[in-house]
């Protein structure tokens, strides 16, 4: 256990995403099949790839804006997925309604405002959770009154807007721009006005070059914003490129300082968790994101490369495999190009996977995933992990602790099926 667990916290390939390669999964592919035909519970996500410059540290599907013509024609197929879904499934709850890209509030004005008709319809004709929340996710330099006003009578309450950081010359090198701390703060008024309750702000830790006076720069504009909520984004060069070696130790200490800051600003997390809350009841989260991580509801993705996850398998739509826009627009409509109906082992791994953004996973959803007590069926992982400070168990939840969620990739490691585990054992690290 100890050798596996090294080899794991040392692999590049072992992080919040699950499974290591696609060919882990290949015996469990299926051409045809409904995931989601016993489903009552379901969240929904919506894909828009489009950006007006690529990052270089997005590990995401995008592509540059070119014409208008392009974005509506991608929002037609959106909407026709969309309906074909809901007539196929009419029976379901609505637990959350996420858009994220890319950029979503980068479509031409056309496109968006057909988009936030799509999502309107959507919330108004379904059964919802009592506290559905929907989010949208965007950057400061492509919103305006319009648009918020959009946005905000199709039912958003909550918007997400990446900064990352306010280097300039990692902004520079990365392909991305931010606007002035000025002009930031006074888009967050325009939010306000507008009747958007709740923003979200995302930075990063673990860029190049990123040092402490970094960190201190976007805690100062935190704290100038005054904005409910925050999220961390650990930059995963390891999804990106196979040549970054991976510096845990840099990573955790600079998660630890934003942390401690972030609690002296009044924000509310647990350390390990990656949300940050002035509220303590809603942990920084969209319900899309609260059912998910959290509670395991299954969700349904739309649009090029969206994943879906539901109690049986999981499917990723055509445009993962980084296929061009055009290839992808061809079909009329984004189909599944990956569709896996999957063992009980495979859908516990994906959901401690997921869970990993938390910090903690709950004892009772495993067993309901493989139908056995999960602290018999992983008796040596459990009491390896409690045994060297890794997790703690209270009550129905598996907790990392500080020490744990230095090597959290490895702890989610110990949870793989034995089909993934043999496949990293032999992997060079």
């Amino acid at each position: 256990m100890k050798e596996y667990f090294l080899k794991a916290q040392n692999n590049f390939l072992c992080n919040t995403s699950y499974p290591l390669n696609k060919e882990n999964w290949l015996k469990y592919k299926k051409e045809d099949y409904d995931l989601f035909k016993n489903e009552n519970c379901l969240n929904f996500y919506i894909h828009i790839p489009f950006c007006k410059k690529l990052c270089a540290f997005c590990e995401y599907t995008k592509y540059p804006k070119r014409d208008a013509e392009m974005e509506e024609k991608y929002v037609d197929i959106l909407e026709k997925d969309i309906d074909k879904f809901i007539d196929d499934h009419t029976k379901f709850i609505l637990y959350g309604l996420d858009i994220g890209g890319g950029t979503p509030t980068s479509l031409d004005n056309e496109a968006f405002n057909h988009l936030m008709r799509i999502c309107k319809k959507i919330i108004n004709d379904s059964e919802l959770v009592e506290d559905f929340e929907p989010s949208i996710e965007g950057t400061f330099e492509t919103i305006d009154e319009n648009k918020l006003r959009k946005i905000y009578n199709a039912g958003f309450r909550r918007i997400s807007l990446g900064i990352q950081t306010m280097n300039l010359d990692i902004l520079k090198k990365n392909n991305r721009e931010n606007l002035g701390i000025d002009d930031i703060l006074q888009k967050c008024k325009l939010i306000k006005k507008v009747g958007i309750e709740k923003i979200n702000i995302d930075f990063m830790y673990g860029l190049e070059g990123q040092t402490l006076k970094d960190l201190d720069d976007a805690i100062s504009l935190v704290k100038s914003m005054d904005v409910e909520q925050i999220t961390l984004y650990e930059m995963r060069y390891n999804l990106i490129s196979k040549n970054k070696k991976i510096n845990r130790q840099y990573l955790y200490e600079q998660y630890e300082y934003i942390y401690n800051e972030l609690m002296k600003l009044g924000y509310c997390a647990y350390f390990g968790q990656n949300t940050f809350s002035k509220n303590e009841s809603d942990l920084g989260l969209s319900s899309y994101l609260r059912y998910r991580m959290i509670d395991n509801v299954s969700y349904k993705g739309f649009g090029i490369s969206a994943q879906s996850k539901s109690k049986i398998g999981m499917s990723y739509n055509i445009g993962k495999t980084r296929r061009s826009l055009e290839d992808c627009l061809k079909y009329n409509s984004f189909i599944a190009e990956d569709l896996y109906v999957l063992p009980k082992e495979e859908l516990l791994a994906k959901y401690i996977a997921i869970s990993m953004y938390y910090g903690k996973f709950k004892i009772s959803i495993m067993k309901s995933i493989i139908n056995e007590d999960p602290l018999e069926y992983y008796k040596n992982e459990f009491e390896f992990l409690i045994k060297n400070d890794y997790v703690e168990i209270k009550n129905d939840e598996v907790i990392l602790t500080k020490k744990g969620f230095k090597y959290y990739s490895a702890v989610g490691a110990l949870f793989y099926s034995k089909n993934v585990k043999t496949y990293l054992l032999g992997c060079d690290n």
